[in-house]
């Protein structure tokens, strides 16, 4: 087949003759109707009118900026090796589908995979299923790339990727199913925004952030997950993730582990085989305006530091609403921890002098255990209401601080409180 890319003489065009360029892409201003072969190299924007069918490499391979490949409704099939639509670092290009019909790309290694320096990208509107290492990926891709309006399944390992560096990109409004692996999951790259995707029934976690910086996660929705709804793990730094939802994940709700500074805002994370939120040394974080209700515990800080807990709904779990251990200097206020299977909030262990965590007008009520239990020495506790606990409304081991304002009644404790003055 020939394949014409720059410009051509006139009278070149004139020797070949119409009948050679039948099914060949040829350079134009606008997408044209076109028949490709498996592996071929696309230099100018095609319509797809027939399927690429049992590819033994690659299905379609960008060789041009600013173009536009239309899948049409076609289907581009492999054999479960090399890449479906693979662009090594052409700026510019849209792979859509204009059809009504699903355009699928299925059993590649990779389904499509945006690679060094390709930015500006879209990729839009496809079916990619049945790949082998990830659906869509962005691997050491440059700027401004937007994967959006997909239906990414049943992947062998993730849904969509990025990776090796890649930076600067917007994931939103894809759905993604029953991935084997994670649903997607930023590795080794920073300030890329995920917004708007639901991921149902990943193997692993729905949305996983590695080693990667100054993320937005915006109000994705995950169910049914095999592991943590949402991790930020390995030095995940600096993200945002505000009105995230999740349901029903076998682990936590949300997992930050050895990560600091970020943001995790008005998320509403239910039904987890583990707590809503979980901090595992991890420190310097906000935790605001969270409903971590309806899990097997609230907010869990384990030996994580100097974290804003605020406002958050830590309410009918079966284990305690909010716990911390082995975690100092945090600062616990104004949440809501009621109705749960053990303790409203729960602190334990020492803290150096000045270091203690601080527990300051938080509302506790109707807990099968204390309002408020605190262990150990030099925490602060002002200000925390407690009624209708079956336990202690207010129970503090000697060597804490006692801010003042504390109240109790109709605690299960007679005395309402111990450790501190409460009234009521």
């Amino acid at each position: 087949m020939i394949r014409l890319s720059g410009t051509a003489s006139p009278r070149w065009l004139a020797a070949v003759g119409a009948a050679a360029l039948v099914g060949v892409a040829v350079p134009a201003q606008s997408a044209h109707a076109t028949v490709l072969t498996c592996g071929q190299t696309v230099t100018t924007s095609v319509v797809l009118t027939a399927d690429l069918l049992n590819c033994p490499g690659d299905g379609i391979v960008v060789g041009a900026g600013a173009i536009t490949i239309d899948l049409n409704g076609r289907t581009v099939d492999g054999i479960g090796l090399g890449t479906g639509i693979r662009n090594n670092g052409f700026a510019g290009v849209t792979v859509t589908n204009g059809a009504a019909t699903a355009a699928r790309v299925e059993q590649f290694d990779y389904g499509v995979r945006l690679n060094a320096g390709t930015s500006g990208n879209v990729v839009e509107k496809l079916t990619v299923h049945n790949n082998e290492f990830s659906g869509i990926e962005l691997n050491s891709a440059h700027l401004n790339n937007t994967v959006r309006n997909n239906l990414v399944d049943r992947q062998s390992h993730s849904g969509i990727a990025i990776t090796g560096g890649t930076g600067g990109n917007l994931i939103a409004d894809n759905t993604l199913t029953n991935n084997q692996g994670l649903g997607a999951v930023v590795r080794n790259s920073p300030d890329n925004r995920l917004e708007r995707n639901r991921i149902t029934g990943s193997g692993g976690s729905a949305l996983a952030l590695e080693n990667a910086d100054r993320g937005t996660l915006l109000a994705n929705t995950a169910g049914d997950s095999g592991d943590a709804a949402i991790t930020l793990r390995l030095g995940s730094d600096n993200n945002l993730l505000q009105g995230n939802s999740s349901v029903r994940s076998a682990d936590a709700g949300l997992v930050v582990a050895d990560s600091t500074g970020n943001r995790l805002l008005s998320n509403n994370l239910h039904n987890s085989g583990d707590s809503g939120i979980v901090l595992q040394a991890a420190h310097g974080n906000t935790v605001t305006g969270n409903d971590v209700s309806r899990n097997t515990g609230g907010i869990e800080l384990s030996s994580a530091n100097n974290n804003l807990i605020h406002t958050n709904i830590a309410s009918d779990t079966t284990g305690d609403g909010i716990s911390l251990g082995l975690s100092r200097n945090n600062d616990v206020r104004e949440n809501q921890a009621s109705r749960n299977g053990s303790k409203g909030i729960h602190a334990v262990g020492d803290a150096p002098a000045g270091t203690g965590n601080q527990l300051i007008r938080n509302t506790t009520t109707a807990n099968q255990g204390d309002g408020v239990y605190v262990s150990k020495s030099v925490h602060t506790l002002q200000g925390n209401i407690a009624r209708d606990n079956k336990g202690w409304g207010v129970y503090a081991e000697p060597g804490n601080t006692d801010g003042g304002g504390n109240r109790a009644s109709g605690n299960g404790q007679a005395a309402q409180c111990q450790g501190v003055v409460c009234i009521p």
